[in-house]
């Protein structure tokens, strides 16, 4: 079974807070960013990426000990030293690092929602780039993993659906989904429907019309909800 936002080994907090000010030693960070400590197996610490999957380029290397993290971000899935994370944690100045080699003191998000999510305006311009197109006519789950490098993960947009469901990361029926998360319908039985987000109340998917396009939210009938990619 595929696991996310799931640590193999405990986690013990580092940050302290003091008045709303999170201190590390004598430095002092803004209220509501968060510390971490960056732990590899290797002592030469982690890639710092341009975005929030591997396939982006390297712009730098975080070395194992204290970490400041200004925000984070749902991302490419990263099985590392604590377990397997789709959080990306945002490095002020620097870029991305995966949260899966990173002691938080939690399973999830410990900062604000980052407003920015590069691997999302990827997949979106991807969708984007084939408006129109009826090639992926009968392949919605194909699409949605394309659009984000990925294939033949999931065998059908229910599939999909229900493993979010299983793994308590489902948004049953919010209409509200942010951008780059994967929007569901219960179509087409037993295979579902499934496409992406914008996070402006409209998404991208196949069968808009007979080919890829987007439109408002909820549009087709049956709508499930929405969840974050697991891939």
């Amino acid at each position: 079974m595929r696991t996310a936002l799931l640590r193999t080994i405990a986690r013990v907090t580092s940050t302290a807070l003091v008045g709303g000010i999170a201190a590390v030693g004598a430095v002092t960070l803004p209220a509501h960013a968060a510390t971490g400590t960056v732990v590899t197996d290797s002592g030469t610490g982690v890639a710092i990426r341009s975005g929030n999957a591997t396939s982006f380029a390297s712009v730098g290397n975080q070395p194992n000990g204290a970490v400041e993290i200004d925000c984070q971000i749902y991302g490419e899935p990263v099985t590392g030293k604590f377990g397997r994370s789709l959080v990306w944690d945002h490095i002020p100045g620097k870029g991305f690092i995966t949260d899966s080699y990173v002691n938080t003191g939690s399973t999830g998000l410990v900062a604000p929602l980052c407003a920015s999510n590069p691997r999302a305006d990827k997949a979106i311009a991807w969708y984007s780039s084939r408006s129109g197109s009826t090639a992926y006519q009968g392949y919605c789950e194909k699409a949605a993993e394309n659009s984000y490098g990925k294939d033949l993960v999931w065998g059908s947009a229910k599939i999909d659906w229900n493993d979010a469901v299983s793994r308590g990361v489902a948004h049953p029926g919010d209409l509200h989904p942010p951008k780059g998360a994967l929007v569901f319908w219960d179509l087409a039985a037993p295979y579902g429907h499934v496409g992406l987000a914008k996070g402006d109340g409209t998404f991208w998917a196949t069968s808009v019309s007979g080919a890829i396009g987007t439109r408002a939210l909820p549009y087709f009938n049956s709508y499930l909800g929405w969840a974050w990619p697991n891939f």
